[in-house]
């Protein structure tokens, strides 16, 4: 018997040769980073909005806005970091 493994699993599919291989990505849908890069400016675009619309500084609904961004970047770029 021989020591390798077949590459199929399941008829009509391959697994990769080398689990450390990268699998391919659908490109068509956001990627977790997209996700990300879009959420920080809806959250501080949202912290605009209050800002206007209720009677605090803007400074202030702007900071609470910037201060609740801060999680998204340190999950993107520390957390998670692209490879």
């Amino acid at each position: 018997m021989s020591g390798r493994q077949s590459r199929r699993d399941i008829s009509g599919t391959v697994r990769p040769a080398n689990p450390n291989e990268p699998e391919p990505t659908d490109q068509s849908k956001p990627s977790r980073y997209d996700i990300l890069l879009a959420s920080i400016p809806i959250v501080m675009l949202g912290a605009a909005t209050v800002g206007h619309l209720v009677p605090v500084p803007l400074w202030a609904s702007l900071s609470l806005g910037a201060l609740a961004s801060v999680p998204m970047v340190v999950d993107g770029v520390a957390l998670n970091p692209p490879t």
